[in-house]
């Protein structure tokens, strides 16, 4: 059966074809399903009837309030409101869909370079660590990798300031890891980070992505490399690649769905974190 989905997280509206049943609705919903309003061709909406609090990216229609989570549109016949395919059009309703992501709390706009960031990563060697810092609580556009080298030199700042910036996408099950590789061309001097994220960890309200300015645009990242004692060296911002960003907003939408719907998605993220580990031998095997 044709219906309508929309997703606030990738912004967009699109046709899927589900069973006809109560299953196939909550399925796309990710949960129980309620009743919103039915559009003048006969339509109905339906939300998840406990999104608030389980998705931080909302949706209206133009009027009323705005709606936590995934939407399905489908079709009513007769007078009882028989399901059937939907009539409307993907254009259509797209034309008609409005979203909204609350910025929340904002992460990283205080840093300054030769002031402490108070913020301990996790070490991955002797001499470094690294975090991502991703959701709607991080400017431009969500995501801030936080970099520490014990005592970083002179020629590994000037790496991390002026280096270029590539970054592997890896999944694992419902882990996102993240390599970063900082280079100069020709140089040979290349800085390693790498920062596993799941964004059901953050904050309440934040999680979700800012919107990049178009799709062949790449994510901006804001970037800092602290010392061992927090204290900003250097900062940055950076656009990654549109390939690399549209895997972690596909990621981050998986992530979401699995924070909303598993209890101890966090017990499921902390395994496949320690089989993505102990199958990958070093910082560069996803290049």
């Amino acid at each position: 059966m044709r219906v309508l989905v929309i997703d606030p997280y990738r912004r967009d509206v699109f046709e899927r074809d589900v069973p006809n049943s109560l299953e196939g609705l909550q399925n796309v919903v990710h949960g129980c399903i309620q009743y919103v309003d039915q559009l003048p061709n006969g339509d109905i909406l339906y939300v998840n009837e406990d999104g608030i609090g389980r998705f931080d990216a909302y949706f209206g229609l133009g009027k009323g309030d705005m709606l936590p989570g995934f939407g399905v549109v489908v079709g009513s016949f007769g007078r009882d409101n028989d399901q059937g395919p939907a009539l409307s059009s993907v254009d259509e309703l797209r034309s008609r869909i409005q979203y909204f992501a609350p910025l929340v709390d904002v992460t990283g706009s205080g840093i300054k370079e030769g002031e402490r960031t108070g913020v301990a990563v996790p070490p991955s060697g002797a001499d470094s660590g690294a975090a991502i810092v991703i959701g709607g609580h991080v400017s431009p556009q969500s995501l801030m990798l936080l970099a520490e080298l014990r005592n970083p030199s002179l020629r590994e700042i000037d790496v991390f300031k002026t280096g270029e910036v590539h970054v592997a996408v890896a999944r694992q099950e419902s882990a996102t890891i993240l390599t970063w590789r900082i280079g100069q061309p020709g140089d040979g001097k290349c800085l390693w980070f790498e920062t596993p994220f799941h964004i059901g960890l953050e904050q309440a309200g934040a999680r979700h992505l800012l919107p990049r300015e178009t799709a062949r645009h790449g994510r901006l990242v804001r970037m800092v490399l602290q010392d061992q004692s927090t204290r900003c060296r250097v900062s940055r911002t950076c656009a990654i690649t549109p390939d690399a960003s549209h895997a972690i907003e596909e990621a981050v939408v998986d992530q979401v769905v699995d924070a909303a719907t598993d209890p101890v998605f966090e017990d499921s993220y902390q395994a496949a974190l320690q089989r993505y580990f102990a199958g990958t031998p070093t910082l560069g095997s996803n290049f």
